[in-house]
């Protein structure tokens, strides 16, 4: 076997055991440590499970960068570049998704709502979400793939990988079998991925992912 076949096959067993690390370690935190966290009150509480998602989502991912890909996590992630390119189109299509999903929600469902979030809603729902999901999915398994992969087909990997990442959760709070927010998170992030490619900025869909998140516990 030649050495340039050994090291794609070691890059792809490095990826895959990256990957099963984290999505056991995440169902275990959430199917069985989620109670356990939410017990220290409305305060302790959001600050445990946003330290907690931290120490799972981007520590790994730093070590990862750092020693694997013997790179800056901040330069790999694309956190320095097109910073302000980033921001302004962040802001832009967050603004844009916000009205789409707001008219719908006005329009068609007839909803009321409701702007007295907490501070979990603020910090893990809005905030962390926005930041720890796009530095692991946009920022390093969409890149990790892409290396290997078509942007579509990546794209698409990386969409699939985003949705499952959801179900512990919905498995916690008995809505695993709502199909349709199956196929929402999967169009959700296939735009992520889309959005992160044109704009070669990270900023864009950690604000375009808070933004969202935020409109969602709104309405």
């Amino acid at each position: 076997m030649s050495t340039g076949i050994k090291e794609k096959n070691n890059d792809i067993n490095i990826i895959i055991g990256f990957l099963v690390f984290f999505y056991l370690t995440w169902t275990i935190k959430e199917l069985w440590l989620l109670e356990y966290i939410y017990s220290f009150g409305e305060i302790i509480s959001p600050l445990v499970e946003a330290l907690v998602k931290s120490l799972i989502w981007i520590v790994p991912v730093s070590i990862y960068i750092k020693i694997h890909l013997y790179s800056d996590p901040i330069s790999y992630l694309k956190m320095n570049v097109n910073v302000k390119v980033g921001v302004f189109w962040g802001i832009l299509l967050s603004l844009l998704l916000g009205a789409i999903l707001i008219l719908e929600a006005f329009l068609f469902n007839g909803v009321s709502f409701h702007f007295s979030l907490s501070f979990d809603d603020y910090l893990n729902t809005v905030l962390m979400a926005g930041l720890d999901e796009e530095i692991v999915f946009r920022g390093l398994i969409l890149q990790e793939f892409n290396k290997k992969l078509a942007f579509w087909k990546a794209n698409i990997m990386t969409a699939l990988l985003f949705l499952v990442i959801h179900y512990p959760i919905w498995i916690y709070n008995d809505i695993i079998f709502q199909f349709g927010s199956h196929i929402y998170i999967f169009l959700i992030g296939l735009l992520f991925g889309f959005v992160f490619k044109k704009t070669g900025s990270l900023w864009t869909v950690i604000l375009l992912h808070a933004f969202h998140n935020y409109v969602l516990s709104i309405i």
